[in-house]
C-alpha cells in the first residue's frame, strides 16, 4: 500500500482550474465571496461611468429613474429575505418529529458506526466528521491489503496484476483524503471537501468490473474479499452523502441568518437612499474627476444588491458541491471520470439493435414460428 509523505494537501479534482474560480466556488469564506462581488460591482459602475460618462451620468442624474430602480431594489429585498426564511422555516420543520422517528434515526446512525467498527477493528468509532471520514478510509485500506493479500496467495497472475492496478488506485486516493482531512480543522468545509475528492464510484465500478471480468476464476476467498472492498465502498459513499447533506442544512441555515444580518440594514439605508434621491442630498466627495452624485449612487447601488449578491455566493458553492458530487453508486453522472467499460452480451432471443435517428434503440420483433 502507498506510504506516507510530508507534502502538502493534494488539490481537489477541480484544482486544476484557475485559483480565483476554485476559491469563488469553493474554498473561500462566503462572506469574503460577497464582498469581492460588491467590489467588482462598485468597479463595474466606475468602470462604464469612464468608458461613456455623458449616458451615465444623465441616468443617475434623472431623479424620476434612480427612485424607480431602488424602490425596485427595495421592494426585492425584502421579497428575498422572507422567501430564504420561509424556506428554511420549511426546512427546520422536518427535524420537527416524533419520538419514534427519532429513534428510528439515532438507531440507524449506531447501526452504521457498529458496520464501520467491524472494519477497522475498532470498540467505538470517532464522533468527529474528520476523525471518523479517517477511520472508514483507513478500513478501505486495510480491506484493499485484505484483497491483495489473498489474492497473492492465488496462482492467478492476471488477477493479480488487476487486483495490484485496484489497490494501487484506491491507496493513492485514500491517501490525499487522509492528508486533506488531516489538514482540515473541525467544523470546515475542508472536511467535506476530503470526501469530495475521493472518487468512490469509479473504484465502485471498477471492483464489480473485474468480479464480472474474472467470474469463474474467482475463489471463495477472493469473492469475499471483493465484497468486502464493495461494502467499505458504499459505506464511503453513504457517509460522503450525509455529510453533504449535514453541509446543505448548515449552509442554509448560515444563509438565512446572515440574510437577516444583512437584510435588515439594507432596507433601512434603500429606504434613505430613496428620500435622498428625492431631495437632491448627495455628499460632495469626488474622486478621479467622478461626481459625487456617480459616486454616491454607485455605492447605494452596491449596498442595496447585497442581499442578492450574499445568496448568490452561497447557491455558487452549493451548485458547485452539486454538480462534483454527481454520482448514485457506480453511476458516473458527471465529467472528467476515467472509467473503461464493461463487455456485456446481448442475447438473441428475438431482439436486435437498430439505428433509429442517430441513437440506438432496441426494438422486439415478433417470432411468427
Amino acid at each position: 500500500m502507498a506510504q506516507e509523505s510530508d507534502s502538502s494537501p493534494p488539490p481537489l479534482a477541480s484544482d486544476t482550474d484557475n485559483p480565483l474560480k476554485r476559491w469563488l466556488l469553493m474554498t473561500g469564506r462566503r462572506l469574503s465571496v460577497t464582498l469581492a462581488l460588491m467590489l467588482a460591482v462598485f468597479v463595474t459602475i466606475l468602470a462604464l461611468a469612464l468608458l461613456d460618462p455623458v449616458k451615465v451620468h444623465d441616468l443617475f442624474d434623472e431623479k424620476t429613474a434612480g427612485q424607480q430602480l431602488f424602490t425596485a431594489l427595495l421592494s426585492g429585498a425584502i421579497l428575498l429575505v422572507s422567501i430564504v426564511v420561509s424556506i428554511n422555516s420549511v426546512t427546520l420543520s422536518e427535524e420537527i418529529t416524533d419520538l419514534e422517528n427519532q429513534e428510528q434515526r439515532i438507531q440507524a446512525t449506531l447501526d452504521y458506526h457498529r458496520r464501520i467498527e467491524e472494519y477497522i477493528e475498532a470498540e467505538v468509532t470517532p464522533a468527529r466528521p474528520a476523525d471518523f471520514l479517517t477511520a472508514v478510509l483507513y478500513g478501505l485500506d486495510q480491506q484493499a491489503e485484505v484483497l491483495e493479500e489473498t489474492v497473492d496467495a492465488g496462482g492467478n497472475e492476471r488477477l493479480k496484476e488487476d487486483v495490484a492496478a485496484l489497490t494501487s488506485g484506491i491507496s493513492t486516493d485514500v491517501l490525499q483524503a487522509r492528508r486533506r482531512l488531516e489538514a482540515a480543522e473541525w467544523g470546515t468545509f475542508d472536511v467535506l471537501l476530503a470526501g469530495l475528492n475521493y472518487d468512490y464510484s469509479s473504484h465502485l465500478h471498477a471492483v464489480r468490473g473485474l468480479r464480472h471480468e474474472h467470474g469463474d476464476a474467482l475463489s471463495d476467498e477472493e469473492r469475499q474479499a471483493l465484497e468486502g472492498v464493495v461494502d467499505v465502498l458504499t459505506h464511503i459513499g453513504t457517509s460522503r452523502e450525509y455529510f453533504k447533506s449535514l453541509y446543505y442544512k448548515r449552509e442554509l441555515a448560515l444563509l438565512s441568518s446572515r440574510l437577516l444580518y444583512v437584510g435588515l440594514p439594507v432596507i433601512v439605508f434603500t429606504s434613505y437612499v430613496i428620500l435622498a434621491l428625492d431631495a437632491q442630498l448627495f455628499p460632495q466627495v469626488s474622486m478621479f474627476g467622478l461626481s459625487p452624485v456617480l459616486l454616491s449612487v454607485a455605492f447605494a447601488f452596491t449596498v442595496a444588491l447585497a442581499p442578492y449578491l450574499v445568496l448568490t455566493s452561497y447557491v455558487l458553492r452549493a451548485t458547485a458541491v452539486t454538480l462534483q458530487t454527481l454520482a448514485a453508486g457506480p453511476f458516473i453522472l458527471h465529467d472528467g471520470s476515467n472509467i473503461e467499460g464493461l463487455d456485456w452480451e446481448v442475447s438473441g432471443d428475438g431482439r436486435e439493435w437498430t439505428a433509429v435517428g442517430g441513437h440506438e434503440q432496441l426494438s422486439e420483433e415478433l417470432d411468427d414460428d
